[in-house]
């Protein structure tokens, strides 16, 4: 009896591996992948305006070189013009604004999280700077340059007071002080000290006063010069990143878990402006970690992810694309190596792996459940980080999944000086 019920099991299992095979898309190893590969995305994202990129962990050097020629066959193909990094709004937003000025190792450097400055993301780098996508961020942390958000503000000198640069100045060094300040303490999770913290306070009230008066007098400027839609773009980046700066400072001293539910929130505020009055008629890409993709996501200590808290409006116009691993090494965040662990039978991993494909796309969003194909409408694991089981209906988080066979580090970019 439990044998033949043991070679039933494996008989379903097999089963569910070939229908997947006949509902996937192979691709070959990201390598090798040419944007003409990209063509069945046609198909998929018809009707979408916002596609979200998501990754199991931040530095996985495949996951860039695949994202990055996605990107690149929407932007040339489907005319994607808005790519938004989990990364600085204020820092992208100059950046972009400057990258004539720049190379593009140097337009990368300034812009997004040191997490991406790699080798691979150079060419999509390139893109930005030579074509017309543009570069947007949605973090309230600051992400790289110190110095950009000034240089973007000297160039519209004409446009703003010298009293209004220098109270910006100040505004901007002091929000890099006290990252690092606070920063050295919040990272080991410890209390910051009690002079640091009084004077940290007398800092927030000082900043908090300048930045709404700030505010108040570029909303008058926004009146006046209600005709000069150029203009009035500027000046409405400029209020935002006076915002974001302001919600930062505000922020900064909580405790870990309520800092890390308000940057979701913030990323939210910061996204439906984006996609809603700065770029209302741009089909928009978002590249994020899978766990801020999710989009039905909420854990039991009430955490919900950016994906998650979206108007439904954004999340009609959206595709959700996670990206899995199977095998290989990677970096955590702070830099040390470790090994993707096996995912077990019956994972998200396992199943795509058995397809036996270097890089596999499946769609979900357009299937009908049946016997062979309910894990991925049931709780099944996959593997957070490749390392930690996690488990989720993958149909609820996610529109589709690219899963590719192995990984390794990326390569970094020298550190600037």
């Amino acid at each position: 009896m439990s044998m033949g019920l043991f070679f039933r099991n494996k008989e379903k299992y097999l089963d569910s591996v070939q229908w997947l095979s006949k509902n996937s898309i192979c691709l070959r190893k990201p390598t090798e992948c040419t944007i003409k590969d990209f063509e069945f995305l046609h198909s998929v994202l018809k009707n979408k305006r916002i596609v979200w990129l998501g990754e199991n962990g931040h530095n996985i050097k495949e996951h860039n070189i695949m994202k990055s020629k996605i990107i690149e066959f929407l932007h040339k193909e489907m005319n994607f013009k808005v790519l938004i990094f989990e990364s600085g709004l204020v820092e992208c937003f100059s950046a972009n604004y400057l990258k004539e000025n720049f190379t593009a190792e140097e337009l990368l450097k300034s812009s997004i999280y040191s997490l991406w400055a790699t080798k691979e993301n150079l060419p999509l780098f390139q893109i930005i700077k030579e074509l017309d996508l543009n570069l947007t961020g949605i973090d309230i942390n600051p992400s790289s340059n110190p110095h950009i958000f000034l240089q973007f503000i000297y160039q519209l000198n004409h446009l703003v007071s010298q009293d209004m640069i220098e109270k910006i100045e100040y505004i901007e060094s002091s929000v890099f002080k006290w990252y690092y300040r606070i920063g050295q303490y919040t990272a080991r999770r410890k209390k910051v000290p009690v002079e640091i913290l009084n004077e940290f306070v007398n800092f927030k009230e000082k900043t908090s006063t300048l930045i709404n008066d700030l505010e108040a007098y570029l909303h008058e400027q926004c009146i006046l010069h209600f005709e000069d839609e150029n203009l009035i773009f500027k000046l409405k980046i400029i209020i935002k990143c006076l915002q974001n700066r302001l919600y930062f400072i505000g922020h900064i001293n909580n405790n870990h878990r309520t800092y890390k539910r308000l940057r979701e929130t913030m990323m939210k505020e910061n996204l439906e402006w984006i996609c809603n009055e700065l770029y209302p008629n741009e089909k928009i890409i978002i590249w994020a970690h899978n766990l801020h993709i999710f989009k039905n996501y909420k854990t039991f200590t009430r955490f919900e992810p950016l994906g998650s808290l979206v108007s439904d409006k954004i999340k009609d116009q959206s595709y959700y694309l996670g990206l899995f691993m199977y095998q290989g090494e990677t970096l955590t965040d702070t830099g040390q190596p470790y090994k993707i662990s096996k995912p077990p039978k019956k994972s998200l991993e396992d199943y795509m792996h058995q397809v036996q494909s270097p890089t596999l796309f499946t769609d979900f969003l357009q299937l009908e459940k049946n016997t062979l194909n309910k894990w991925i409408f049931n709780k099944t694991i996959f593997l957070e980080s490749g390392t930690m089981q996690t488990l989720f209906r993958p149909r609820e988080q996610l529109d589709g999944a690219l899963f590719i066979e192995s990984i390794s580090p990326p390569e970094y970019l020298k550190r600037s000086e």
